[in-house]
């Protein structure tokens, strides 16, 4: 291999240049990853009063929405982490396919296979736990046929036929990643010098397919397509990629995002959710407003301090994500929205933290910290 220096770099190409504080973790995208998680406990708490036939407001668009809207953000922050993370890697020398799934094993399957077992085994024995499906929704468990989805990262697979795994409906987001990153270092190791060509020719692909099946077919949200477009969002995750490599490239398109982008962004918020209604799929257009968002955060990392309450949140994210729901249904179960539906909000929210903090301290993070030390001796 050559290995001349050249004074300018392919557009094309992902250039070997030094990022600055590569090793720092930037604690303003911590923070977005807790007000995320919070987003979708708010969503979920209103979801599960409406599978206990206690309230409709889940129904409202915006409700409904928020959610989904909220794991759009987290695709797009984690497609521009991991692509970060894998170029970091690869300038110091210290990548590889086979350490990046290492990673991701210790990383992501420990506690993703924790609150399976949890909620196949042991929550549906507890009477403070009882979970209630309406009638339109079936339960994973009645068909041992459906744990294998789960084994095989595939807990959208049954959601998509309506059914549920009480306890563990938020692990559908952690199928349609693994699935993803199985195959993007692949695809970072074969094509690097035409990777940002390549993301962007599939984020078109990608969105002219759904574009067509939405407004042209005019496929409602029931329709099985219009299922898959709406769980599968590589399109979102993809740009969270191509938001990596812009920044990695130190691309203007990337670099001169400031404070009337993010305006722009935010009002773009408010706008898309005054247009949605409950029967759309399409969530590019908020991860679009995410991908701004983010390299607004990453360009002004030293310009301000994300509160450390926020921060801890966003550290305790995945947990957070994966077990809110025992929170959510306890308080339900000893009928706290009767006295008040705020107490319930506030108290759902600070007692699946709680949770949280306690199951990332206890499983979590020792698996991640396990990971690492053998990544370091081999």
């Amino acid at each position: 291999m050559a290995k001349k220096s050249h004074s300018k770099t392919s557009k094309n190409t992902v250039p070997i240049t030094k990022i600055e504080n590569s090793n720092e973790k930037n604690l303003h995208l911590e923070a977005l990853r807790g007000i995320l998680a919070i987003l979708v406990l708010i969503s979920h708490i209103s979801l599960i009063r409406l599978y206990f036939g206690r309230s409709n407001d889940y129904l409202n668009p915006v409700m409904f929405h928020l959610g989904r809207v909220a794991v759009t953000g987290f695709f797009v922050l984690s497609g521009y982490l991991i692509s970060m993370s894998i170029f970091k890697r690869m300038e110091h020398k210290n990548w590889s396919i086979s350490k990046f799934y290492v990673g991701r094993i210790f990383r992501i399957w420990p506690l993703y296979f924790f609150v399976i077992l949890l909620a196949l085994y042991f929550l549906p024995s507890i009477n403070s736990l009882h979970f209630t499906l309406p009638n339109y929704l079936g339960d994973v468990r009645i068909d041992k046929l459906n744990y294998l989805y789960f084994l095989f990262f595939m807990p959208q697979v049954p959601l998509i036929n309506n059914m549920v795994l009480p306890f563990a409906e938020p692990t559908w987001s952690i199928g349609v990643e693994e699935i993803f990153y199985l195959i993007i270092p692949w695809l970072i190791s074969t094509t690097l010098k035409n990777f940002t060509k390549g993301l962007l020719v599939f984020i078109i692909i990608f969105l002219v397919a759904k574009y067509i099946a939405i407004y042209w077919f005019q496929l409602p949200s029931s329709n099985l397509i219009a299922k898959l477009l709406n769980y599968y969002r590589y399109d979102c995750i993809a740009l969270g990629c191509l938001m990596g490599v812009l920044h990695y490239t130190k691309n203007k398109l990337f670099t001169s995002i400031g404070g009337y982008h993010l305006l722009f962004s935010l009002l773009g918020f408010i706008l898309l959710f005054n247009l949605i209604t409950i029967y759309s799929y399409d969530y590019f257009p908020f991860a679009v407003c995410f991908a701004v968002i983010i390299a607004f955060l990453v360009n002004k990392n030293a310009t301000f301090k994300s509160p450390k309450w926020l921060i801890h949140i966003g550290t305790v994210s995945y947990s957070l994500y994966l077990t809110h729901e025992i929170a959510i249904v306890f308080l339900l179960n000893i009928n706290l929205d009767q006295k008040s539906i705020w107490v319930l909000y506030t108290s759902s929210i600070l007692l699946a933290i709680a949770l949280a903090s306690l199951v990332y301290y206890l499983i979590e993070k020792p698996f991640i910290n396990r990971g690492v030390s053998l990544l370091k001796k081999s």
